[in-house]
């Protein structure tokens, strides 16, 4: 089965006699799978647990650390690979890639895991990509899933180059997960890696969220539909795409990059298109949509154009919005207004990232009042008070938010 495109603009219609402003959302919806089947037809995954061991991580979250390592390592079947490396400024093998066909021998081997030195984190990460590169299978889910609390201070270093080395593994078919713990690791250095390695990120700030952490990613493995997942987009007959709203890296053939295709969870692309006096019939926009399907060997495609109905502008005019598209749209403008905060926050700026978090505040509430706003509304007023209380705190939880556009950003039922 495909995902499927669904167009969903703004106002139904484009002007036939004055030039208009199309804003459009396009929704990406995996094919649907019940959880049985997906659990059924889930492929074998081969993965590499990399975890920091460094001094910061000493006492209560390395002790999360390991029990959260046996829950994945007792989740996994014979038809698994795992492999689990620990790093603090030296990498230690602490068990190699090897199927799980009995977790006792894993368990043995978390436990010898104890807190060191200094944080080499790009060695830890090349050690367990490589752990899955030795057994790289086009049929399984190829992972690295790398935690730690802290910055990259042994070896390399430079966030540009670790995500580069990063995006050289996903075009070979292993993915990474980034998953920052605690209050003092790296923000940017974590989302580039999970960005550039088609994975998820987590930010996690308890060491007990870890097992549903894991729990929810071995989830999104099984259920995963695409990967390597792109965007192209053509304007068509004279029309301009302006912008598109999602803070989207592109490829090399002028596409962009989405996050992974998983069954029950959509994925929002918003565009501004300028067009001309429109003539009716005619194509507006050609979106491709293009994956890696887990065990396929042909690149899959799914192409479709947009054509609108055309009336007088002043009709166009007069025409109600879509409110749930009004509020999507919102969402990824407020999430700019997030990321200008951040680096307002980087030149020390505080009253200027306080003046961006309520632009982002008046977005959300000139949309009309529902669950989806309120939740919105609220996390942007927790970022303003944190902003003179914990800077720091304040800077990690707007950048997770902002990644919500791009990446698929792990969070907590807030239920739990």
């Amino acid at each position: 089965m495909q995902p499927t495109l669904r167009f969903r603009p703004l106002r139904p219609a484009v002007a036939a006699d004055a030039a208009s402003t199309l804003d459009l959302l396009i929704t990406i919806s995996p094919p649907p799978l019940p959880e049985e089947a997906i659990r059924r037809a889930r492929p074998p995954l081969n993965l590499a647990l990399v975890i920091d061991r460094s001094g910061s991580m000493g006492g209560r979250k390395l002790s999360y650390a390991r029990k959260a390592a046996r829950f994945l390592a007792g989740e996994l079947t014979a038809r698994d690979r795992l492999a689990i490396v620990a790093f603090d400024d030296e990498v230690t093998l602490v068990m190699p890639s090897t199927p799980v066909r009995d977790p006792q021998p894993f368990l043995a081997a978390i436990d010898t895991i104890h807190s060191g030195g200094s944080t080499a984190l790009f060695d830890g990460w090349r050690a367990g990509a490589t752990q899955v590169a030795e057994h790289l299978d086009p049929l399984a889910l190829n992972r690295v899933l790398l935690l730690s609390d802290g910055q990259a201070n042994q070896g390399l270093t430079d966030q540009q180059e670790i995500a580069a080395s990063v995006a050289g593994l996903t075009a070979r078919g292993i993915s990474t997960s980034a998953f920052g713990l605690g209050n003092g690791f790296d923000e940017d250095l974590m989302g580039a890696m999970a960005t550039a390695g088609d994975g998820s990120l987590a930010f996690i700030e308890s060491p007990a969220q870890l097992a549903d952490l894991y729990a929810s990613e071995l989830q999104g493995l099984a259920s995963t539909a695409g990967k390597r997942v792109s965007i192209g987009l053509r304007a068509k007959q004279g029309a301009e795409l302006v912008d598109v709203l999602n803070d989207l890296d592109a490829t090399e053939f002028g596409n962009f990059r989405l996050p992974n295709l998983r069954t029950g969870q959509e994925l929002n692309v918003g565009v501004r298109i300028q067009l001309p006096a429109w003539k009716p019939n005619q194509e507006i926009l050609s979106v491709r949509l293009a994956w890696d399907a887990p065990g396929g060997e042909e690149r899959q495609k799914l192409i479709q154009t947009l054509t609108l109905p055309v009336m007088a502008a002043a009709d166009l005019a007069g025409l109600d919005s879509d409110p749930v598209v009004n509020e999507q749209l919102a969402m990824l403008r407020a999430n700019r207004e997030r990321r200008r905060a951040i680096e307002q926050l980087d030149r020390g700026d505080i009253e200027a990232a306080d003046s961006s978090l309520q632009a982002a505040s008046a977005l959300m509430s000139a949309m009309p009042s529902s669950p989806f706003t309120s939740r919105e509304l609220r996390l942007l007023q927790e970022k303003r008070d944190l902003l003179r209380q914990d800077r720091n705190l304040s800077r990690k939880r707007l950048s997770r938010e902002s990644l919500r556009s791009k990446s698929i950003v792990w969070e907590q039922d807030e239920d739990k």
